[in-house]
């Protein structure tokens, strides 16, 4: 068995991050799915985006100027504002445009909602969604007990669960899905440990977890065979070297912003 294939924020280093072109240009290459971020609107809408706040380095008004000093917080725009927003390209000359250099760029996309992405999902019978459900402990966060009620009423609303898994750093987001929905595929985030993982992964299967989603660099054989011992699915994040994925081939799910070099490999 070979891990999924999933684009990370659509393929990152393709494709403008978390829109509807890099949800499309992932499955053109191959994808078996993406993994994408979401927060609330002030409007209480499912949005699709990673920063907290809009991202100057590829954020600039529609027909207008880029984005200068600190950015509007998501949760503060209604959906109607944050359609005013063009995240098609990155800003020429910006750290993220160096960052990004081989990122075709598709002018003109916006933030979208998640109920479009999984409308779009579901036409692919076989597509993954990996849900991340952005929120924490700081000011720009939205509530994760709303995020996760919100968010799991999208993907049970559209029939989706079954090909989606929740994933994310704030456990307390999981737990409520968990609560309202035993049944619903959990994999629990973890940042790179600075330990023995093993406690942290007997922790992720006594929560109720269905996967472990680990920082790449604490895979491992003997962590591969622990969380596997325990029941739990493994799945890496961010893997964008050859080397590291050939190394990671017996996981369930790699998740990278290069998908096309994965599928080659695969």
């Amino acid at each position: 068995m070979q891990p999924w294939n999933i684009a990370h924020r659509g393929g990152a280093q393709l494709s403008p991050e978390n829109t509807l072109a890099a949800f499309g240009r992932a499955m053109s290459l191959g994808a078996d799915g993406v993994e994408l971020d979401v927060q609330l609107s002030r409007d209480g809408i499912v949005v699709v985006h990673h920063d907290y706040r809009l991202n100057p380095g590829y954020t600039r008004l529609r027909g207008g100027d880029w984005l200068e000093g600190v950015a509007p917080r998501i949760k503060d725009l209604t959906l109607e504002e944050l359609w005013n927003y063009n995240i098609g390209l990155p800003r020429p000359g910006s750290g993220y445009a160096h960052n990004h250099a081989l990122l075709k760029d598709a002018d003109g996309e916006g933030i979208p909602t998640l109920e479009t992405v999984v409308r779009i999902a579901k036409i692919y019978s076989r597509y993954k969604l990996m849900v991340e459900l952005k929120c924490g402990l700081n000011d720009d966060s939205a509530d994760p007990i709303t995020l996760a009620d919100a968010a799991y009423s999208v993907v049970a609303a559209a029939d989706f669960l079954r090909s989606t898994i929740f994933v994310g750093f704030d456990w307390r987001a999981l737990a409520r899905i968990r609560q309202r929905d035993p049944g619903a595929h959990l994999w629990f985030t973890t940042d790179r440990l600075s330990g023995d993982a093993r406690p942290v992964i007997d922790a992720i299967a006594a929560a109720g977890g269905q996967g472990w989603f680990a920082n790449f660099r604490d895979v491992t054989p003997q962590t591969i065979a622990h969380a596997k011992a325990a029941g739990l699915k493994v799945g890496a994040w961010t893997v964008n070297a050859p080397a590291d994925m050939r190394r990671l081939m017996a996981l369930d799910a790699i998740c990278t912003d290069r998908p096309d070099l994965l599928a080659g490999l695969l």
